[in-house]
């Protein structure tokens, strides 16, 4: 997962999803203990009232009958009421008073302990009952005191469920509907890396780019430095190629003079000398010219102008009909008018050895067709003639230098090794077999192409 955006998209998500199961669980346990910590506060405050009120009868030696008044006086009335959810059971010594509204129900409350104690018991009538038994201190003849009031809180804990699943359902929706503003918000923030990479592949296809002088302070050094790189390289390219003109034209003096020396032992009858220096100035030139065209080879990674293909091939082609005009010999090409983010020279030298080494051997036709469905990733064609076409032996060795299928050809066999030094530079692959239209030799070039 090399892109920023799914990385920043997946690093945000998992952040809100982690927010969203956190507030999750504090919406599971959060209502719950707030409503619990409010009913145990009242029923604490329940309990304080009746050890007041029977320490009052205690003092006033109420019977029983007054002892069970005040408590429930103190109470209330909904502790008067039968199954009213709400109870209390006051003990004293060995002495015990229920409140009413326990009826015929036998509760069994806890006694008190040292503090407050709020455990949960199932009540009558399917009653979830939330109990505080509180322990006082002893009564003034040292009989032990001990209160505990129990509430149902079923009903509390139904609309908490209902609240608690209307939070999630609206804490879902909200954590969807974050997701696609964060989305929304991440694509927008880093689409001006998208049009750095925009522009960059303008520059690789050798247009001009103007800079937005808005565009974000983060890629505006990128850019400049991506134009910077294709400047140098362009200009690297055409000093390389100035260097090689510049030496093709320095050695052929050098080659002229040898030449003349190897006439001078001709003319004095020294024809064995002769033919020597004229074989090694042979593969001199050879040599000499196919690493100059190597070394002004541009490849896969420089940029240009481009080659519009179908106009630039179509002059090539204009001028070898003319060369081979008494041959009567036709060129046809099938091409769109696509400008291709390769090197013109580059082109002009593969196609311009293709085509030659095509005209040599044509009868009357020779064929180029670039694939309709080759895309921006790569340039395919092939170049066929109707030729005699090679050898199935000699078809593995075509493109090896200085290898010549027939010798009463002109030329030094360098053409399709220059081919295949080009095809080589943009890591291409080259094919050579029978035409399956002309029936001569028929080359197919695969060039995949930087996208």
């Amino acid at each position: 997962m090399n892109s920023i955006r799914r990385r920043l998209s997946l690093t945000l998500a998992l952040v809100l999803l982690a927010a969203g199961v956190l507030l999750a669980f504090a919406l599971r346990d959060f209502p719950r203990r707030m409503v619990e910590e409010h009913v145990l506060a009242r029923l604490d405050h329940d309990a304080d009232l009746l050890y007041v009120h029977l320490l009052d009868a205690l003092a006033r030696q109420d019977g029983e009958a007054g002892m069970d008044s005040a408590l429930m006086g103190a109470a209330g009335p909904a502790y008067d009421l039968p199954l009213s959810g709400h109870y209390f059971l006051v003990r004293l010594g060995d002495r015990q008073w229920r409140s009413r509204s326990t009826w015929d129900a036998d509760l069994d409350l806890p006694e008190g302990a040292e503090g407050l104690v709020s455990p949960r018991l199932a009540g009558p009538a399917g009653q979830a009952l939330l109990v505080v038994a509180k322990r006082f201190p002893d009564s003034a003849d040292g009989r032990a005191v001990s209160i505990a009031l129990a509430e149902d809180v079923a009903a509390i804990d139904a609309a908490i469920a209902a609240f608690r699943a209307q939070a999630l359902t609206v804490l879902g929706l909200a954590l969807l509907v974050l997701l696609v503003l964060q989305r929304r918000v991440l694509v927008r923030g880093l689409a001006p890396l998208d049009e750095a990479v925009d522009a960059c592949r303008r520059l690789e296809r050798g247009e001009a780019v103007q800079f937005e002088a808005d565009a974000p302070a983060e890629v505006r050094p990128l850019l400049a430095a991506v134009e910077r790189l294709s400047r140098h390289q362009a200009q690297r390219l055409g000093r390389i190629r100035h260097a090689a003109g510049n030496l093709s034209h320095a050695l052929k003096t050098p080659l002229a003079v040898l030449g003349h020396s190897a006439d001078a032992l001709a003319a004095r009858g020294d024809e064995e000398g002769a033919a020597a220096i004229r074989t090694q100035l042979e593969t001199m030139r050879a040599t000499i010219e196919r690493e100059l065209r190597r070394a002004r080879l541009a490849g896969g990674a420089a940029g240009g102008a481009g080659f519009a293909l179908r106009a630039q091939l179509g002059a090539l082609i204009e001028v070898l009909q003319r060369l081979h005009a008494g041959r009567g010999l036709r060129i046809e090409l099938e091409a769109d008018e696509r400008t291709w983010p390769v090197d013109r020279e580059d082109m002009l030298e593969l196609f311009g050895n293709l085509l030659d080494n095509a005209c040599k051997w044509a009868r009357a036709r020779v064929r180029v067709v670039v694939a309709p469905d080759a895309g921006t990733a790569r340039l395919a064609f092939s170049v066929e003639d109707d030729g005699p076409g090679v050898a199935p032996e000699l078809l593995e060795r075509l493109g090896t230098a200085g290898l010549r299928a027939d010798e009463s050809r002109p030329g030094h066999g360098l053409g399709l090794a220059i081919v295949g030094d080009i095809v080589a530079q943009y890591g291409g692959t080259l094919r050579f077999g029978r035409g399956s239209v002309l029936g001569g030799l028929r080359v197919d070039v695969e060039l995949p192409l930087a996208v």
